[in-house]
């Protein structure tokens, strides 16, 4: 095993020695490894064990199991990190040296929903397993997502400002930082469930923004380019965390009936009136709209339901459906758009009875 110091912001320097023996390998083992830290005080004694860590002084002391993966996985992350530098480096490739971060930004956005798609079709660990294609895309896909991550860093580097190996650092520090369940001393932190765990999240998360703006929001950090539901999703869960929620589903069905009752309202003003492209009542419509939608999302919070996969299940179906209907009027000599209405309804209730 090796031994990984994460050093606190509040020290300047990291240490210069450290010495640790007699380390216990396995709880069964009574063996007391002793950590000296140079200019922390002495007498810190600890117990370690592999995957498991302790704060002495100002640092947090990790022991990390070494094997043949974190050394194969630390290499692949090594070779492609250089691939990516080459890419961008003089005589590299021109389609890479040309981009910049905001002509990348669509594809951040491609490749996490082609994720997505992939992961739309795993239902079970038993499913990956079985089937080596799905396997082989997941791979494929994920790999495309962390090229992103790391041209993204290239970019960076060659303003001296961050690089991959920052990126990895910090995103290391804050795990760790967040995670005092598993790398922290205390015995509540380490009783907390699942739920506990989160909601602490959120705590050491608000207190980190805290410390470097006063006027902090428990909305801040919340990217505006999230597809809006789940944006939505996001949101009830910030505020709710700090007790802005009804104590149960009934309030939201209650105010779900009032959003209801006030986008009929619009709609019928928009169906009255002489100027159907009025903007001014497409706005009041649209606004109710958003309303109706955020109440539904509201209770689907509450009854832990997921708006975004539902609305993708849905679309998902749809479009199985529709493709049986047309593929039913193919056999038929026939396009949508020449057939009738009830015609296509008939094929279409035949799909659901599939």
């Amino acid at each position: 095993a090796t031994l990984s110091l994460v050093k606190d912001a509040t020290v300047p320097t990291a240490p210069s020695s450290l010495t640790l023996s007699n380390p216990a390998t396995s709880p069964g083992n009574d063996s007391t490894p002793e950590i000296s830290i140079a200019g922390v005080e002495s007498g810190n004694t600890v117990r370690l064990f592999k995957n498991s860590s302790c704060t002495v002084g100002s640092l947090v002391a990790t022991v990390v199991a070494s094997s043949s993966t974190a050394n194969a996985t630390a290499s692949a992350l090594t070779e492609v990190a250089a691939t990516v530098h080459k890419l961008r480096a003089p005589g590299g490739c021109p389609w890479d040296i040309k981009q910049t971060h905001q002509s990348l930004r669509p594809y951040v956005i491609e490749e996490a929903y082609e994720v997505l798609d992939v992961l739309d079709q795993i239902d079970s660990s038993e499913k990956l397993k079985a089937e080596p294609k799905l396997a082989s895309a997941l791979q494929e896909e994920l790999g495309d997502l962390l090229m992103q991550v790391l041209i993204h860093s290239e970019l960076a580097s060659e303003t001296g400002t961050l690089n991959f190996a920052s990126v990895a650092r910090a995103l290391n520090t804050k795990l760790i930082h967040r995670h005092p369940h598993v790398f922290g001393e205390a015995e509540s932190a380490k009783a907390l469930d699942a739920d506990g765990v989160l909601q602490n999240w959120e705590k050491i998360k608000a207190a980190e923004k805290a410390t470097k703006n006063a006027e902090a929001s428990v909305l801040d950090g919340l990217p505006k380019s999230l597809p809006s539901l789940q944006r939505t999703s996001r949101l009830i869960d910030k505020v709710t965390r700090v007790g802005f929620q009804w104590p149960d589903v009934n309030g939201p069905l209650d105010k779900l009936r009032e959003e209801l009752g006030e986008f009929e309202v619009e709609v019928r003003e928009l169906q009255r009136s002489e100027k159907k492209n009025d903007e001014s009542l497409r706005a009041a419509a649209q606004a109710e709209l958003g309303d109706l939608l955020f109440s539904l999302c509201n209770i689907a919070f509450l009854l832990k339901l997921d708006p975004e996969n539902a609305l993708r299940g849905t679309l998902s179906r749809f479009e199985s459906r529709f493709r049986h209907v047309e593929k039913r009027l193919r056999e038929n000599g026939k396009k949508p758009e020449e057939s009738t209405l009830e015609e296509m309804d008939r094929y279409w209730e035949e799909a659901k009875r599939k």
